[in-house]
């Protein structure tokens, strides 16, 4: 998101997502204060708001902690895949992807990728993050003794797309 304006419209978004997508009802919905949450019609569907108490962080320890996890991870990526932090967020993506395919405690050692889709994640198609890779030609635009391919950097998987986002 650019700016915190575009949080209603996300949020409505991605209830629906979930309801179309998943074929089930999102029932809590838990936020700081920010005025941006305040959508009276919207939690009249049956949809409970939960908000915390102003100034007590130690309310939220479960989502502080995890997000100092992905920062530490994604700082991780971009130092060993030598990429400048312009590309954090192709970084986290990544991190997240390998999130939903790892075996979780609390899921009894099923993988949250296999509890929302109910099969496991073909991990043939993961790749390392910020690697080396190349990328064809198109052959009508190339001459007999032009390049087949061009070398990029994985940045990422392209979402709905057997594509891959390379720089």
């Amino acid at each position: 998101m650019h700016s915190k304006a575009k949080t209603q419209s996300h949020l409505k978004n991605f209830v629906a997502n979930v309801e179309r997508q998943f074929e089930s009802k999102v029932k809590v919905i838990r936020s700081g204060n920010g005025l941006e949450f305040i959508m009276k019609q919207f939690y009249d569907y049956g949809i409970v708001h939960q908000t915390n108490c102003i100034e007590t962080p130690h309310q939220n320890d479960i989502v502080e902690r995890k997000h100092q996890h992905f920062l530490n991870v994604v700082q991780s990526l971009l130092f060993q895949s030598n990429l400048p932090t312009v590309f954090w967020s192709y970084a986290l993506v990544h991190f997240i992807v390998l999130i939903n395919c790892m075996p979780s405690p609390f899921l009894s050692n099923y993988t949250p990728y296999e509890k929302l889709h109910g099969s496991i994640y073909d991990i043939e198609s993961l790749r390392v993050f910020g690697c080396l890779c190349f990328s064809n030609t198109l052959a009508a635009k190339r001459k007999k003794l032009d390049p087949r391919a061009v070398t990029f950097v994985f940045l990422g998987f392209k979402p709905n797309t057997k594509g891959f986002i390379i720089f």
